[in-house]
Formats: structure tokens, sequence, C-alpha cells
């Protein structure tokens, strides 16, 4: 007995081949792409430490040695590693895109501060560690003078990103003295007198202090005349001529 033949099943197993035909090329084809362009964009600060082409440059530097890179060469989780080693990138995606562009989305670290001794000069970052200065870009951030001893890193930068992320005192403050007993000492722009800080405590009840000295003090003709403001007191706000 001839069996009948199902065309509906034939035509099922046909349209899978041609299917998985299809899939296998374009996937042999995506294998064999070359990358001929990688996209570079900076993600949300506003610091230019570096610019693209050096970062442009940082992934090159990471690619196969050969005269064409295939897609398929490279490692992305491993590219992104390699730009997080650089001393001024804080965190970075790379990706290729659905047109087969390598893309690069890099967030710059954020300088707070910056620390000049005798033999050195380098930016605090808002996590607290070093970071080098950049040729390309220089930040508008308070100049530290003195040295900052081991085991006060983290606090010292707890009170710079104070001064960064408040409207009020990242324009006032311009310089901190650091003593060699780890007491503070604030230069402000505007004022000629000097702010004494005095130890690295009650740190927002001191700067809520000294922002209420400065509105009171607006209209009162004797600020001009202050030589230091002493924060040291927590209940009051001490002045001398």
């Amino acid at each position: 007995m001839i069996k009948k033949i199902n065309w509906f099943d034939v035509y099922l197993v046909l349209v899978t081949t041609a299917l998985i035909a299809v899939f296998l090329f374009a996937k042999q084809r995506n294998k064999l792409r070359t990358v001929d362009h990688i996209e570079v964009k900076f993600l949300s600060n506003n610091n230019h430490f570096l610019t693209q082409e050096m970062v442009n440059n940082l992934l090159i530097q990471n690619f196969p040695r050969a005269s064409k890179v295939f897609k398929d060469d490279l490692d992305l989780n491993r590219l992104e590693r390699e730009l997080r080693k650089n001393e001024m990138i804080a965190s970075s995606q790379v990706y290729f895109d659905a047109n087969g562009v390598l893309n690069a989305h890099v967030v710059q670290k954020t300088a707070i501060a910056r620390v000049l001794t005798n033999d050195d000069s380098y930016y605090i970052d808002s996590e607290g560690h070093k970071m080098p200065l950049s040729e390309n870009f220089s930040a508008h951030v308070p100049v530290v003078y003195g040295n900052i001893l081991p085991g006060n890193e983290a606090r010292f930068a707890e009170i710079m990103n104070k001064i960064y992320q408040d409207e009020f005192l990242k324009e006032s403050v311009t310089g901190v003295l650091v003593n060699p007993d780890q007491s503070l000492q604030l230069s402000v722009r505007g004022y000629e007198y000097s702010v004494e800080f005095g130890k690295m405590t009650e740190v927002d009840k001191k700067f809520d202090n000294y922002k209420a000295f400065v509105h009171y003090s607006q209209n009162d003709t004797l600020i001009n005349t202050y030589k230091n403001v002493n924060l040291r007191f927590t209940q009051q706000v001490v002045c001398t001529k």
C-alpha cells in the first residue's frame, strides 16, 4: 500500500532546514566580520581627563596582534577590565551594536581635591584614592597642603566629598591645610580670614555653623575685619580680628 505523502510535513522540514542554513550562514558571516570602527562615549560627570582618542588607543593596545581583527577574536569582558585599570576610569562597558560597531561607554573618576606635597602632586577621587594629574584637563577643586597620615584617608575624603557636593562650600572653599596633628585649616574665596576647622570630627555640625555664620554676617561690615573664624567649638563660632 502506497503511503500518502504529507506535504505539510515536507514543507515544514524544508522551511526548518532553510532557517537553520540561514542562521549558520549569518553566524559564520558575523564571526568573520572585522572591527572597522570604535565609538567611545563618556558618561555622567563633566571631567575630561581622558580623550576619546586615548580610550580608543587603550582598546587597540589590547587587540590581537593582526592586520585584521575579527569580532569573534575579542574578549569584551577583558577589554572592560583593561580599561578599568586606567587610574582615571571609574567604570566601563564594551559591546557591539547591531551594526557591528565596537562601543565603549566610559565613566571617568571624579576629582574632589588636589594634593600638593614637597615632592608630589595628585588628585584625590571621590572614593578617597590617589589619581594622577592630567595633561588634558585641570579640575577646579580645593588645593590640599600637608600630609594626610595613614588611617585618616577615608575620613578626609568624606570631608572633601561634602565640600564637593555642597553648592555653597564648593564655591567657597579654595584650600585646605592639613596640620601635623591632622587638624584642618580652610581658606575661602572672597574673605581674608582663615577658617579653623579643627579635627576631622562633627563635620556636618561645623559646616552648618559656618554656613549660618556667613549667612547672618553678610550685611555686617565686621566680617571683613576678621582674621580667623574658629569652628572647633561646635556650640558657637568664635571670630578674632
